[in-house]
């Protein structure tokens, strides 16, 4: 992954003199940003809002941290009406709709499956009475939102942020940025990247080598989501798991190499990779056709080749970086 970062902010580099560069740690990961402004003094002013911007969200979105607007609400008792800030009510409304868009394949109230999976402590093989359980506390139907306030209508229900925080957290950074005049950015918040600005190339990396790109998206604003699971993949009992799991079936969703989603919103990129990621290859190719306002890309091992299954609004905007891929393009 970070290679494909910097090969990022090479592009960059090249684009213009004034593109200023830095890496921080955020959310848990890392965040290479490029700003191009007028000169350095503006580029480093601009690009620390930007960290603002993701800073603000991780405090209110971390279910890491028992101190967020999201943690205690997962604690609100059930049927009390609890009051939510202009921001989360916004991230939460955004992230229910992709939610109903993919029939529940994503899903913001997945964390009782994850706590019954032990993703978050090295994994463990819940019992079919504990995955039931956590599947019935998992419904997003039960979080009910209306005028600025949410209800819990369960008291296992756990909203958890790792299938949206990181695009909502880059879709303000990049609003931010806008405000301020910025012409040109980009984010690459651990592997997803938000762009502003037309003419950049994001590379995407092979899912069998994180660190080597494969092909290049060429994108005029927007974001780019990856969703995968070789790279944070468990083994339990000598079952390899991975940390993606579907919603509707309480198991861990089999890993096919990676899915990757361009959306002009880095949340909803960020929820749909992961939705679309649980629908496989196939449906979500057929699910982007049915969406023009979305673009997919799979990258499937297939012996010693990489299959590339990319949605036809790729087409001339793709380009592939290592011998071994072959693109075809398909869901129309």
């Amino acid at each position: 992954m970070r290679r494909c970062s910097i090969l990022l902010l090479l592009f960059a580099a090249c684009i213009s003199p004034s593109m200023v560069e830095r890496r921080v740690m955020l959310m848990g990961t890392s965040l290479d940003i490029a700003v191009e402004a007028t000169d350095r003094a503006a580029g480093l002013a601009a690009s620390e809002r930007a960290v603002e911007a993701l800073e603000a969200a991780e405090a209110r979105l971390s279910t890491w941290r028992s101190d967020t607007e999201l943690a205690r609400l997962n604690h609100v008792p059930v049927g009390e009406r609890q009051t939510l800030s202009p921001a989360l009510a916004s991230d939460l409304t955004a992230a229910l709709q992709c939610a109903r868009e993919t029939d529940g394949a994503f899903n913001p109230a997945v964390g009782s499956l994850v706590r019954a999976w032990g993703l978050r402590e090295g994994g463990r093989l819940p019992d079919p009475e504990q995955r039931s359980a956590a599947m019935a506390d998992s419904r997003f139907e039960d979080l009910d939102l209306e005028a600025g306030a949410a209800v819990r209508r369960r008291p296992g229900l756990i909203l958890e942020e790792g299938g949206f925080g990181k695009g909502a957290g880059l879709g303000e950074a990049i609003a931010a940025l806008s405000i301020l005049g910025i012409p040109r950015a980009s984010l690459d918040l651990g592997g997803q990247v938000a762009v502003l600005g037309k003419g950049w190339l994001v590379p995407v990396a092979d899912p069998r080598h994180r660190d080597r790109p494969a092909v290049a998206l060429s994108i005029d604003g927007g974001s780019v989501s990856t969703s995968g699971n070789s790279e944070r993949g468990i083994e339990v009992a000598g079952r390899k798991l991975g940390h993606i799991l579907d919603p509707r079936t309480g198991e861990p969703v089999p890993d096919f190499g990676s899915l990757t989603v361009w959306a002009a919103d880095p949340l909803r990129a960020d929820c749909l990779s992961t939705g679309l990621y649980v629908l496989g290859p196939e449906r979500a190719l057929a699910w982007a056709a049915a969406h023009p306002d979305v673009e997919v890309l799979v990258l499937r091992p297939e012996g010693d080749r990489l299959r590339a299954l990319a949605s036809p609004g790729l087409k001339g905007k793709i380009r592939t970086l290592s011998p071994e891929v072959e693109i075809e393009f398909g869901g129309s």
